[in-house]
């Protein structure tokens, strides 16, 4: 009796992969239609050919306004959606006026993302990029001579399943946070820190050594926890932060601990506690850390430290005062956490100044009007001036010297009494229009228009 031939093994097909793009925009755009995805790979081969094909003189003349060749010796900017060659100055200009996004740098070939404002790595493009780079073809094979190029229009498709793969991990950190008893402000707030992209490469680089930290407590081992659950677990199931919870409880800070409890809280407060605890555990000292008696004067507050939280959410005030007598110019830098900005406040002075009643103005309140009444307006006060030796009158003005990374801004509103009409509450929860895109020039220059010394 023979043994029975061994059956042979059937492979299945491999599950097609999720493509990978470099951004969200060029997404988009790839994903459009089959003949926008074709023309826009053809495009960018016929700019590769332009760039290293040609002499650089090509792709660096681009024509001004008054449409005469100027030659540029900086990097011009190739336009992948149609066949404009642009300075860096009128990027954005030729982007607002054609709606295009999508450029090519005119030295590297690198694409660049007008929406990201920043060069972005789209793996079928950057795969057309390196093998023209490599083997001066769009081949994958390498070039033994020099061969004319090839059909623009050859294989476009089969470049997008090349780089088409399975992602290893889809992770996307879209969780939620259970409540565990008027736990809401703690849970926002570890939402907008689990979401910030500076905190998350931070923690999931190591930046916090969780196994050789000593500290009891320690809130940033907490965070660490966070951000491994959130970014390494495929699961969209709500998080349990006992371990947040827990630890802010047992933290040792006299100032917050009113945390403490089951009791609501603000979410403000909390966001403060976490960031002095943050830096507490995670500073890193530029120069070397002060001991002894100096030590007991070392605040959060010096300007050379180089922690995360300082990194991301801490900017400059620069306050300036002019002595109304002798017109000596001080000037102190400082940094802030948030800005603060009490609606009620400032809407009672806005409607002082226009000649309205505080309990209806009829111009709608914005976050430039905030923070110009509230950081903007020079002040009257007294102080001892050196120059002088005696106390005189100053006027101040506090402007913003560097913005941080993450802007905090606090609406801040006073404490309503109880027996106040409902006419009298409705004026507290006026509406603050804030643009989906800031300006912040006016706040952060010293040279402002309000008549103050530079």
């Amino acid at each position: 009796m023979t043994p029975a031939s061994p059956k042979p093994n059937k492979t299945k097909d491999p599950n097609p992969g999720i493509p990978v793009y470099g951004c969200e925009h060029i997404q988009r755009l790839l994903t459009k239609s089959q003949d926008v995805t074709t023309n826009t790979i053809q495009h960018y081969k016929m700019l590769l050919r332009v760039i290293f094909d040609n002499t650089p003189i090509i792709p660096q003349t681009s024509k001004s306004v008054d449409k005469r060749p100027v030659t540029s010796l900086i990097p011009n900017y190739l336009c992948l959606q149609c066949p404009t060659t642009t300075t860096a100055k009128d990027r954005l200009k030729h982007g607002k006026l054609k709606a295009h996004m999508f450029y090519v740098d005119s030295r590297s070939g690198g694409l660049f993302c007008q929406m990201c404002d920043d060069f972005v790595w789209d793996p079928t493009l950057e795969e057309l990029r390196l093998r023209k780079i490599g083997t001066g073809s769009f081949s994958s094979r390498k070039r033994k001579r020099d061969e004319p190029f090839t059909d623009p229009a050859k294989d476009d498709t089969a470049y997008m399943s090349i780089n088409t793969t399975a992602a290893p991990c889809r992770a996307t950190g879209l969780r939620g946070i259970f409540n565990m008893g008027s736990t809401c402000f703690m849970s926002v707030i570890l939402q907008s820190f689990v979401h910030n992209p500076l905190l998350r490469n931070f923690y999931l680089r190591d930046g916090h050594q969780v196994g050789q930290c000593t500290q009891d407590n320690c809130l940033s081992c907490g965070m660490d926890e966070l951000f491994q659950a959130f970014y390494s677990e495929e699961t969209t199931s709500s998080y349990v932060a006992s371990k947040m919870l827990s630890d802010s409880w047992l933290c040792q800070q006299a100032a917050f601990s009113e945390l403490a409890g089951y009791d609501e809280h603000d979410a403000h407060e909390y966001f403060q506690f976490l960031a002095e605890e943050l830096h507490r555990t995670n500073r890193q000292e530029r120069h070397t850390s002060p001991t002894g008696a100096n030590a007991s004067n070392a605040s959060h507050l010096t300007s050379n430290c180089d922690c995360i939280v300082h990194q991301t959410f801490y900017g400059k005030f620069q306050s300036t005062l002019t002595c109304q007598n002798c017109g000596v110019v001080t000037t102190s830098v400082e940094p802030f956490l948030d800005l603060s900005l009490a609606i009620d406040s400032i809407a009672k002075r806005q409607g002082n100044n226009s000649g309205e009643s505080s309990h209806g103005w009829s111009q709608p309140l914005t976050l430039q009007r905030c923070l110009d009444v509230e950081y903007m307006q020079p002040e009257r006060c007294e102080y001892s001036c050196r120059s002088c030796d005696s106390p005189q009158e100053a006027r101040k003005q506090l402007s913003i010297k560097n913005l941080p990374n993450v802007l905090c801004i606090q609406f801040k509103v006073s404490r309503v009494n109880h027996r106040k009409t409902l006419s009298e509450l409705t004026e507290y929860h006026k509406e603050v229009r804030t643009p989906q895109e800031p300006s912040y020039e006016r706040e952060d220059t010293l040279e402002s228009a309000v008549p103050a010394p530079a």
